[in-house]
């Protein structure tokens, strides 16, 4: 039969049956049995309807990743979560999930290196690279439809995640110029690290600050400032043709009293108040 001695002994005890004095084996009584031993070997679901109605709120309305969702649940695993997505069980689906998917990373071809307006990123110093410190930004745009629309100035505080995001005329030099003279109204800028996009050309002119160009299609070197635009994305997505700057003030406000795994569920903001 090809099969181990103990694979049989176990399959002939499953399915043995007494006939007034002898024993025989019933293929039919050895599934029934193998059945029964099944049905009660398997744990049953937590999942119930409400919640996967609390999962799925929170996922699609509230912009909660299931890590922050996971706090809030007790008895539930973060692992059953990311299981119950990726199975389709739950109302949400994974395009509601903070990061869906990982593309496969396009190969890039060789580009003579852009000239940096300015100070090189490799001329940062290290007590910034490392965070030591308040006040470090990074800044980028981001572009909400193709026509020559408003943008999103964002620029992110490297030590606790702060954000502050506004509004302006377009991706132009003067409109990040002229939001960045009424920003250092009231913030400390310490230093600045743009990308060399042409809109960060002039950013000396403005701020007193150190700028520090990231290397030309290198955005992880940016790579705070571009997760917290992925977390924009969530409320406005590419092809966005109208938003007004409260909404875009709500969004900034949601993001700085988000709770943040890597400060034990605390937001930016709670950090920044006790750093």
């Amino acid at each position: 039969m090809n099969k181990a001695h103990g694979t049989i002994d176990r399959e002939m005890k499953r399915g043995e049956i007494q006939l007034k004095r002898k024993v025989k084996y019933s293929a039919k009584k050895a599934q029934e049995n193998y059945e029964g031993l099944r049905a009660h070997s398997v744990r049953p679901s937590k999942l119930t309807t409400e919640i996967d109605c609390y999962v799925s709120t929170r996922l699609k309305e509230d912009k909660d990743s299931l890590e922050v969702i996971h706090q809030a649940l007790k008895g539930v695993s973060l692992s059953s979560l990311y299981n119950w997505v990726n199975w389709g069980w739950l109302e949400a689906k994974r395009h509601h999930l903070f990061y869906p998917q990982y593309k496969a990373a396009k190969k890039i071809k060789p580009r003579a290196p852009k000239h940096p307006f300015g100070k090189s990123i490799e001329e940062r110093p290290e007590f910034i690279n490392n965070r030591l410190e308040v006040g470090h930004y990074e800044i980028d745009t981001v572009i909400l439809t193709r026509a020559k629309n408003k943008v999103l100035l964002t620029l992110t505080e490297r030590k606790y995640r702060t954000e502050i995001i506004r509004l302006i005329d377009g991706k132009t030099a003067q409109a990040v110029n002229d939001e960045l003279v009424e920003l250092q109204k009231s913030y400390d800028f310490k230093s600045i690290t743009p990308d060399n996009g042409h809109e960060f050309a002039r950013l000396s002119e403005v701020v007193s600050c150190p700028v520090y160009y990231a290397h030309a299609y290198a955005s992880f070197e940016r790579g705070t400032n571009e997760n917290h635009n992925r977390m924009i994305r969530r409320h406005l997505p590419k092809g966005t043709t109208k938003t007004t700057p409260e909404e875009v003030a709500a969004i900034e406000y949601w993001m700085n009293h988000y709770p943040r795994k890597m400060f034990n569920y605390k937001s930016s903001y709670e950090m920044s108040l006790a750093g």
